[in-house]
């Protein structure tokens, strides 16, 4: 957990915006579903179906094993994993920003706003990403799941940053692209909005206060 320059009285009109990473700061939910058809397709691994997803168009890891250990056995698995790994790996590493991302990050920090990133993944993953993108310095924390923190649907990483920032949840905005952040970004007590590219009859789990397809739609709501 990274913690920047903390206040405790914050102007009238500055917010808290508390982003999850994956699939929201950046597209790496697309690009472990790209991984996945590259290493099953190296390996001649033919799947009964798709590469399984939860409804919220993440990549449902569990179902995915279990596919995988039954069709090819477990060792096997494990072996794809590693190659998925590394690919997945070196592909995120090569993203950019997307326009979208910047546009809405230089509008907060020009209005004022307050941004943290609350994230399930590791740490090591989340902060080299940020680093890598030139895009650190716009975060006052980063609060990732691990030492004492539960992984989303828990609330921990949204109360964390709500402590750390000293903002009420009525004066936050959480932006999740799972059904995992967005039960978690609930219990926690903070307004949502929801990043998804899936189709209009897809419904999330709890109310959202914006539903979006890219970060900077927001910009005219702060």
């Amino acid at each position: 957990m990274s913690v920047y320059g903390l206040e405790k009285e914050h102007p009238a009109s500055q917010r808290l915006i508390v982003l999850d990473f994956d699939g929201v700061l950046l597209d790496t939910e697309r690009i472990a579903l790209e991984a996945w058809a590259a290493v099953l397709d190296e390996a001649g691994i033919v799947l009964p179906g798709d590469i399984p997803t939860h409804p919220d168009g993440t990549l449902a890891r569990d179902a995915l094993n279990g596919a995988l250990t039954s069709l090819i056995g477990e060792e096997k698995a494990r072996g794809s994993w590693d190659a998925f790994e590394y690919e997945n790996q070196r592909r995120a590493d090569r993203e950019p920003l997307a326009p979208a991302t910047r546009s809405f990050l230089d509008h907060c920090r020009a209005r004022g706003h307050r941004l943290a990133v609350a994230s399930g993944n590791a740490h090591t993953w989340v902060a080299g990403h940020l680093d890598r993108l030139g895009i650190r310095s716009y975060f006052a924390s980063v609060t990732c799941a691990g030492r004492g923190l539960a992984p989303k649907p828990a609330p921990d990483v949204y109360l964390a940053a709500l402590r750390h920032s000293g903002h009420a949840p009525d004066r936050a905005l959480a932006v999740d692209d799972s059904f995992a952040g967005l039960r978690s970004a609930h219990s926690a007590g903070i307004p949502l909005a929801w990043v998804t590219t899936g189709p209009a009859a897809a419904r999330p789990p709890v109310p959202l206060t914006h539903r979006i397809r890219a970060l900077d739609e927001l910009n005219s709501a702060l």
